[in-house]
């Protein structure tokens, strides 16, 4: 849901940043109505929820189990590492970050295809 201050965070696998690009950004009809994303259905986020402004999305050169290299570079990451560090244990190989801020999601489905989703936690000091 809707949550100033917190992000959201999933790492997957995923062959090119164009293809994550289509997985994740919204599309619209010839009406300018907003069509949800396979990302959204996947994961069953209600995109009114969400600003496609503040999604974050990265498709990294090498795989990684190290969320510090995952998430290098993302916005906040010296605020969000030490949060979530101590507690969260990648246990699989990644190459692709999705982040949505101002959005803590309700964990409604935790793995689809090659997406998991790890955490949320506040991007604030």
């Amino acid at each position: 849901m809707e949550k100033q201050g917190m992000v959201s965070i999933w790492l997957g696998n995923i062959k090119t940043q164009n293809q994550l690009e289509k997985y994740v950004n919204l599309t619209y009809d010839e009406d300018g109505e907003s069509i949800p994303s396979k990302f959204f259905v996947d994961f069953s986020i209600d995109m009114d929820e969400t600003d496609e402004d503040f999604i974050e999305k990265a498709v990294l050169e090498e795989k990684s189990d190290n969320i510090s290299a995952l998430l290098e570079g993302c916005s906040y990451e010296e605020i969000i590492l030490p949060k979530i560090r101590g507690y969260v244990n990648v246990n699989k190989l990644y190459n692709a970050v999705i982040l949505i801020y101002n959005f803590e999601y309700e964990d409604l489905v935790n793995s689809f295809e090659d997406f998991d989703y790890i955490t949320s936690t506040s991007y604030l000091q």
